[in-house]
């Protein structure tokens, strides 16, 4: 790490001792129960918890152990948000965050602000496997950009837009990376940027990454080939979620998903039932989050398939992830051909009131639809269009479709994104 870079490092954890936030006590708890393996005692707590405070859950005494729960995902939460809350908890006191996730339904959960330090010392302590920490210069690819200035400086953060890819854009990212050690972000966006460098005639030589870490969608072999011609430094893959946080990762020259067993108890359940899954079968992903003590999550399906294995890993057996699967996350286009990241849309309408689920279709050049199931209570058509023309601009044809339902994959999620259009 270089001075500046040490400074930074020093100062976030002084002032966090200073100001008793807990981050540096959380990042070695997270260190030490990660040695440890899966602690009972902290999936016993939030059961406890749930069943004692929260409305969802009253009545209902037989929900002694964690297969007793029911399974939940975002669609029940969403409808039952308040009976989600506890009731010694205030919603005013909670920290509300909005998600569309790739499942293309929009929620608004709650959580605590112990469970946010718990977040940022997570990522604190398992990015040190991709040779990142806290002061590091970084690139971070973000559809949003809610990062003030001094934020960013503080953070020794460059924002890197994957909404628009045109070559003065990518020109600009190529740029900056030179100036970076980290980079963090969508790989889909990571594999454009890197088809532009190498079409540049860049080398490893031209760059000084130390490590990259990729996230939000999965890392295809064909981006990772591209992406470690390029860069040629360790790709750590996280599996996260806005709602849980880092589940899982997947660490440099490990062919598996570590299991975060510091924070969350992770279950593999068949596609048809809730019977968990043999070692190597394809399942569902259920989470239950030790620390969601805001809006309790147990056994709470992502929306993801998986397999697991047991794994001896410093000699003792635990439970690991072999394969996460989702979507192959499409590009679009403008009507001037310019290549826009698929979560610009996403980003865009998780806000939006009034939106149940949503689908978005380029069918080709210049026309597009989306696919709406309202919420006619606060349904208001002429802010997703002015949306969907922010992003594409004003040329785009765009036709709102009010749809009772939209047909799910055979993985359970909802292709948010639809090419048709292939240039």
């Amino acid at each position: 790490m270089s001075l500046g870079e040490l400074i930074r490092n020093r100062l976030f954890f002084l002032i966090d001792k200073i100001m008793k936030k807990g981050i540096y006590n959380n990042v070695l708890d997270v260190e030490k129960k990660l040695d440890k393996g899966f602690a009972s005692s902290d999936l016993k707590s939030i059961l406890i918890h749930a069943k004692s405070t929260v409305p969802f859950y009253e009545g209902n005494p037989d929900l002694n152990e964690l297969t007793d729960f029911p399974i939940i995902n975002k669609s029940i939460v969403r409808e039952n948000v308040d009976r989600f809350i506890p009731k010694n908890k205030k919603k005013s006191d909670l920290i509300k965050v909005s998600t569309s996730g790739s499942s293309g339904t929009p929620m608004a959960f709650y959580r605590t602000s112990d469970k946010r330090i718990r977040q940022i010392a997570e990522v604190i302590y398992l990015s040190q496997s991709a040779n990142y920490y806290f002061g590091m210069k970084h690139g971070f690819i973000r559809a949003t950009h809610p990062k003030g200035k001094l934020s960013l400086l503080i953070q020794n953060e460059i924002h890197i837009d994957p909404t628009m890819l045109s070559d003065n854009n990518l020109e600009k990212i190529r740029n900056d990376i030179k100036k970076m050690k980290i980079i963090i972000g969508f790989p889909s966006t990571l594999y454009e940027i890197a088809l532009y460098c190498l079409k540049m005639g860049d080398t490893p030589q031209d760059f000084k990454l130390k490590g990259i870490i990729s996230t939000a969608e999965p890392l295809l072999e064909k981006q990772k080939a591209v992406i470690q011609s390029l860069f040629d430094c360790p790709i750590q893959v996280r599996y996260a979620t806005e709602e849980l946080g880092l589940v899982a990762v997947q660490n440099p020259e490990e062919d598996y998903f570590t299991i975060n067993e510091a924070s969350f108890f992770v279950e593999i359940l068949k596609i048809d039932s809730d019977e968990h899954c043999e070692e190597n079968e394809e399942g569902r992903i259920v989470v239950t989050d030790f620390f969601s003590y805001g809006m309790p999550l147990i056994r709470y399906e992502t929306g993801d398939i998986g397999r697991f294995v047991k794994k001896m890993i410093n000699g003792k057996e635990r439970k690991v992830i072999t394969s996460i699967s989702g979507r192959e996350i499409e590009m679009i286009y403008t009507p001037k051909g310019e290549k826009i990241s698929p979560f610009s849309i996403n980003v865009m309408m998780k806000d939006v009131t009034g939106v149940i689920k949503f689908q978005f279709i380029q069918k080709d050049k210049d026309n597009y639809v989306m696919n709406v199931v309202p919420d006619f209570k606060s349904y208001n058509e002429i802010e997703i269009k002015e949306i969907i023309h922010s992003i594409l601009g004003s040329d785009a044809k765009v036709k709102i479709q009010q749809v009772e339902s939209i047909p799910t994959l055979p993985s359970g999620k909802t292709a948010y994104i639809v090419n048709e259009y292939k240039i």
